[in-house]
């Protein structure tokens, strides 16, 4: 089994403030880092996945632990928020005086390691829409895709299944940065249970590069060099020298070598959210140490630098580029705010 947990960020209610507010304040601190985890046990036998949220208030308690999304999983819904509840903090401080925060949405994911197997409703409804899309009944298809993604209690398999369905209908549509959403979400199961050495996967080997190279091309398109060489670098690790291996590692050099004289080197992307009217983000990966971001339509609520166990927030507005701190690698900027919000990255010579 796996337990899977991003570990919340915290921001004082008021995100907007001044620098010197911020440098006032101290992050709350669990009194009981054992139980910063959320623990499940083998009696939970269904595959999970959910966001939730929670506040802690000027007394260090866990207050407003509320359930965002999932998969619907009533029973690990309940055993989350139980486990969220009974944690402690020492509450946060600015200048010395106690505030009330809020974590950032956290991801939790349970899958089992068992055979893949899709229900019987769900099967039968996956086969008709890929019947209107051979029919090139694109919309119909759309409409039974949309009943997939409420399904309730689907499992990692019917999960997977629905992503690659929708990601084909995106292509169709011309839709590149759907498409890449949706096939991410697909590269993230699937990288679960190799990384966790399962049994059961989701897709043989030699139909997850087709996946991951299809992500190569998507992210090429968009500029997206350091994500692009990190899914090369995933692809090699389980096909190297294989034809899907060599044509995405042949366009990738040629894109390396098309943009490496361009002094600005632009991605468009949108703050997504990770729930329904929740706050939205978008991560993405740096191939040059000086960067910025224009054409802010919307409301960015922060920026962090992220490499590997490395976390800064960076100043936001700022009429400088940032820069990569000399000796961290391995880099993605993330930004937040309203969900929607969209913005120009420059990554600079």
């Amino acid at each position: 089994m796996i337990r899977f947990r991003a570990l919340p960020l915290f921001a004082v209610i008021l995100f907007s403030l001044a620098a010197p507010a911020w440098s006032n304040f101290v992050p709350p601190r669990n009194l009981d880092p054992a139980n910063s985890t959320i623990q499940l046990d083998s009696t939970f036998q269904q595959d999970a996945w959910l966001v939730y949220t929670y506040d802690i208030d000027h007394t260090g308690s866990v207050i407003n632990a509320t359930i965002q999304s999932s998969n619907g999983v009533v029973a690990v819904e309940q055993a989350v928020l139980a486990q969220i509840r009974s944690m402690r903090f020492e509450p946060a401080s600015r200048s010395g005086m106690p505030v009330k925060v809020s974590a950032d949405p956290v991801v939790y994911t349970w899958i089992l390691d068992k055979p893949r197997i899709m229900s019987a409703a769900f099967a039968d409804k996956y086969r008709e829409a890929w019947a209107l899309y051979s029919e090139e009944n694109y919309d119909g298809a759309f409409d039974i895709a949309a009943e997939l993604k409420n399904y309730p209690g689907r499992n990692a398999l019917e999960e997977v299944k629905f992503q690659i369905l929708a990601a084909s209908l995106a292509s169709r549509w011309k839709d590149e940065a759907a498409e890449l959403q949706h096939l991410t979400r697909v590269v993230e199961f699937q990288n679960l249970a190799i990384d966790n050495n399962f049994k059961n996967r989701y897709m043989p080997t030699d139909q997850y590069l087709q996946v991951l190279n299809r992500v190569v091309t998507l992210q090429l398109n968009r500029g997206m060099l350091a994500d692009a060489g990190g899914t090369l670098d995933d692809m090699q690790q389980l096909g190297r020298g294989s034809d899907a291996v060599n044509d995405a590692a042949r366009r990738y050099s040629e894109s390396l070598s098309s943009l490496q004289n361009v002094a600005d080197i632009t991605v468009r992307g949108e703050l997504l959210p990770l729930f329904r009217d929740g706050p939205g983000s978008l991560k993405i990966g740096l191939s040059r140490s000086r960067f910025s971001i224009s054409d802010v339509r919307g409301r960015v609520g922060g920026v962090f630098l992220v490499c590997g166990t490395s976390e800064m927030p960076l100043r936001y507005p700022s009429q400088e580029p940032w820069t990569i701190p000399t000796g961290w690698s391995d880099c993605v900027i993330d930004v937040t705010g309203r969900a929607g919000t969209s913005l120009v990255l420059h990554q600079l010579n």
